[in-house]
C-alpha cells in the first residue's frame, strides 16, 4: 500500500500541516467537514499563502480513510470527540491517530486523550503540540514541535512521521502536561491581547508570560504533570508564541475585548475558533475542584463574563495581596 496520510480537518492548521508534509507522503487526504468547505478550499486555504501542492486531495469523504493507515486529527477541540464517534466504525488495528487539536473536550468535559481513551479504550492516545502559528509553518519557516504519548512505540512513529526539514519533533511521555499547556497558554494570550488593547508594553507582557506560567505550571502538577513539561515547547515556548504575535487569535480576541467590543462582536471580528474562550469556564472548575489559584485566568474569565471591565481586571492583578515568587 501507498504511504499515505489522513488529516481531519482542514482549517488554517490542517492545511498548513499538509503542505509542510506534502513530501512525506503519495498522498494526503485533507479532510473537510461539507462539499460546500471543500469547494472553498480550492486552489488554497483562504487564510494561508500557500497552495495544496498536488498530492494533497480535499474530500469530505471519510471512507478515504481506508486508503491511509495514519491519521492526524486538527479539528476545534469542541468537535473532537464528535469527530473521533464518526471514524471509530471506520478504524482497524492497522490505524495509528493521533492529534493536533489544542484544548479540552468541552462537551464531556475532560481531556481529548480521556475523550480519546473512552472512545478507543485499546488505543495508545497521542497529541502534537508547541509553538507553532499555521501561516509559518504553511511557509515552511522552521518550527519545532513536541509528539507526546504514554506509548514508546507511538509516539516515536508519530515524531517520525512528521519530521521534515523544516518541522523538528521531540518526544514526551507527558501527555496531561502537554495538553494542560496547549489549552491554558491560550487563556493566557487572551489576557496578553486585552494588556496590548489597554496600550500597555513590553514588562506587561512579560509579567504576564511569567506569572501565567506559574498558573499554568501549579494546574498541571496538581493533575499529575511533571514540571519540567511546562518548560518545554508544549509549555513555555507554545505560551511565548502565542502571547507575542497578533497570528494568535486568542490575542486578537483579548485586543477585541480591550477596544470595549462586546464578547459577540470580538468573536466576530476574530472571524475563527478561540479556543482560551471555549475552555476557560471548563479549565476554572477544574482550577477549584483542584484548588489551585490562577488569578490570571480568573480575571479573563470575569471580563468576558462582562463582570469586570479589561481596566478593572488589571487594577485587580496589580492590587493583590504580596507573595513571594
Amino acid at each position: 500500500m501507498s504511504k499515505n496520510l489522513s488529516i481531519i480537518g482542514a482549517g488554517a492548521w490542517g492545511s498548513a500541516l499538509a503542505i509542510a508534509l506534502y513530501n512525506n507522503f503519495d498522498t494526503i487526504y485533507l479532510h473537510a467537514h461539507t462539499q460546500d468547505e471543500v469547494k472553498t478550499l480550492k486552489p488554497k486555504h483562504p487564510a494561508l499563502p500557500t497552495p495544496y501542492p498536488n498530492n494533497i486531495k480535499i474530500t469530505c469523504d471519510f471512507s478515504k480513510l481506508q486508503d491511509a493507515k495514519d491519521i492526524l486529527i486538527v479539528t476545534p477541540s469542541y468537535a473532537f470527540s464528535k469527530v473521533l464517534g464518526k471514524i471509530k466504525p471506520l478504524i482497524n488495528d492497522a490505524h495509528k491517530i493521533a492529534w493536533g487539536t489544542k484544548g479540552f473536550d468541552t462537551t464531556k468535559r475532560c481531556f481529548l486523550y480521556e475523550s480519546f481513551e473512552r472512545i478507543f479504550p485499546n488505543r495508545n492516545g497521542c497529541v502534537i503540540s508547541g509553538p507553532s502559528f499555521a501561516f509559518e509553518v504553511a511557509t515552511n519557516k522552521p518550527t519545532a514541535l513536541v509528539v507526546a504519548s504514554v506509548d514508546k512505540n507511538t509516539r516515536n512513529h508519530f515524531a517520525k512521521l512528521i519530521q521534515t526539514n523544516t518541522l523538528r519533533a521531540y518526544t514526551n511521555t507527558d501527555i496531561v502536561g502537554v495538553e494542560i499547556g496547549g489549552s491554558v497558554k491560550n487563556i493566557l494570550a487572551i489576557a496578553a491581547g486585552i494588556a496590548a488593547g489597554l496600550g500597555y508594553g513590553i514588562n506587561t507582557q512579560a509579567a504576564l508570560i511569567t506569572r501565567g506560567l506559574a498558573e499554568m505550571s501549579r494546574l498541571g502538577i496538581s493533575l499529575g504533570a511533571k514540571n519540567s513539561t511546562f518548560v518545554g515547547l508544549s509549555g513555555l515556548g507554545d505560551l511565548v508564541l502565542t502571547c507575542s504575535d497578533d497570528l494568535s487569535r486568542n490575542r486578537r480576541f483579548g485586543k477585541e475585548l480591550a477596544f470595549n467590543h462586546n464578547i459577540k462582536d470580538a468573536l466576530a471580528n476574530v472571524g475563527s475558533t478561540v479556543e482560551g474562550f471555549n475552555t476557560l469556564e471548563l479549565i476554572l472548575s477544574i482550577a477549584n475542584k483542584e484548588q489551585v489559584e490562577m488569578p490570571i485566568c480568573e480575571q479573563v474569565y470575569q471580563v468576558t463574563q462582562g463582570k469586570l471591565t479589561p481596566t478593572e481586571a488589571v487594577n485587580y492583578l496589580m492590587s493583590r495581596e504580596q507573595i513571594n515568587e
